[in-house]
């Protein structure tokens, strides 16, 4: 669709979620970051990775620890470092399990409501299903628990795995000066 708010001859693309419309006019660029979680590791085995213990205040019951158990176990199958990510597990822990209790309500109850002037309404528990997808959609690739975002960091980390120096660059640089070769 051609805009008035750009040069004519512009196209921009518009991605539609029931009743929000985001305008899509720039190319994504996933190079700009890795994810949040286990995003600076990628090893080779499994059996060297730590999982972080669920945070202490949020009491996992024992459905939501099967979930946390196999969400760490997967990352660590993938060998994926996420010793430091055990707030961010027990979020998407919670939204999960949440996410799967309202999938089966509007199982049991059925997803829209009829008003008695007619008007069909989606129910409450459509409404936080919804919702509940939307973040998971947000929060999984941040802990590297979608294909992509896991393909994107094994090809961002490739072999070399472990913390980049930060100042490598200007080290090097300085070092290669014509001027003086001592940083001292």
């Amino acid at each position: 669709m051609e805009s008035e708010n750009y040069p004519p001859g512009v196209y921009i693309s518009v991605c539609t979620f029931t009743q929000i419309s985001i305008p899509m006019n720039t190319k994504p660029n996933f190079m700009t970051e890795l994810p949040a979680v286990g995003g600076n590791s990628v090893s080779g085995s499994g059996a060297d990775i730590t999982s972080p213990d669920p945070p202490p205040i949020i009491e996992l019951k024992d459905r939501e620890q099967q979930v946390y158990d196999y969400i760490c176990q997967s990352l660590r199958e993938a060998g994926i470092e996420h010793l430091t990510a055990g707030i961010s597990i027990g979020v998407i822990v919670r939204t999960f399990v949440d996410w799967i209790k309202a999938s089966e309500e509007c199982e049991r109850k059925g997803r829209s409501q009829v008003s008695k002037t007619g008007w069909a309404t989606p129910t409450p528990w459509a409404e936080d299903e919804k919702r509940l997808k939307m973040e998971l959609g947000q929060w999984l690739p941040k802990a590297c628990l979608t294909i992509p975002s896991l393909a994107r960091v094994r090809k961002d980390t490739g072999e070399r795995g472990g913390q980049d120096d930060l100042f490598s660059d200007l080290v090097n640089h300085a070092m290669s000066s014509p001027q003086k070769r001592s940083l001292n």
